[in-house]
């Protein structure tokens, strides 16, 4: 059986990856795809702990008995952990039966949103086991936009969604898009139907 494909969606708070990742998948199903679309931080065990620090209901008791930021290092580990047990439970058996899967971020987020303090080497470490996408497709908008996007959710702002923050993220992810063949850069300000266009003709052109 010839495996599924791997395709991974990038990018700022914000840049549209979890709209893109879904106009995507709908449109490999309707053409006859068996798509598995899931997004990380995972819904497993160590996912959900993520999600709480990120929304900040969880957070580090420190000696003097007050609550404390998460260490960055403590989060790359985390992601890595759940990265890997998402790989076991649902995204390897799944390409192996000839699945596609699109996932709402993956390595790059974390080599970008923890790089920005904490060392590539010690976060690739971490990610050693972690299966490398077909292709990553990587949603490029401005700080101001994607700010302007997260605000206008109306919801509190998470633990990366600050100006200072997002522009850390901004410097790191164009530092590694740029050294990376299998990262494709698409323009995330144009209008939604266009970005989609420009995803499935890259998908298209990379993979067939």
């Amino acid at each position: 059986m010839t495996p599924g494909r791997f395709i991974v969606f990038e990018g700022l708070d914000g840049a549209g990856t979890t709209t893109q990742a879904k106009l995507l998948s709908d449109r490999l199903t309707s053409k006859g795809r068996t798509v598995f679309l899931a997004h990380q931080p995972s819904d497993g065990p160590v996912g959900l702990l993520i999600r709480q620090i990120l929304a900040g209901r969880a957070a580090t008791t420190q000696a003097d008995g007050k609550l404390g930021v998460v260490d960055e290092r403590v989060m790359a580990l985390l992601f890595a952990a759940d990265r890997l047990d998402h790989l076991g439970s649902q995204i390897e058996p799944r390409l192996a039966r000839g699945e596609d899967v699109i996932l709402d971020r993956y390595t790059l987020s974390s080599l970008a949103y923890q790089g920005a303090s904490v060392s590539h080497e010690f976060i690739l470490a971490a990610n050693r086991f972690a299966r490398k996408p077909d292709l990553t497709l990587f949603l490029y908008v401005p700080v101001n936009v994607a700010l302007e996007r997260v605000r206008s959710r109306g919801a509190k702002l998470e633990r990366y969604e600050t100006a200072s923050q997002l522009q850390a993220i901004e410097r790191e992810y164009n530092r590694l898009v740029g050294t990376l063949a299998s990262v494709v850069s698409i323009d995330g300000t144009r209008p939604v139907q266009d970005v989609a266009e420009q995803c499935h003709a890259a998908l298209q052109q990379q993979l067939g």
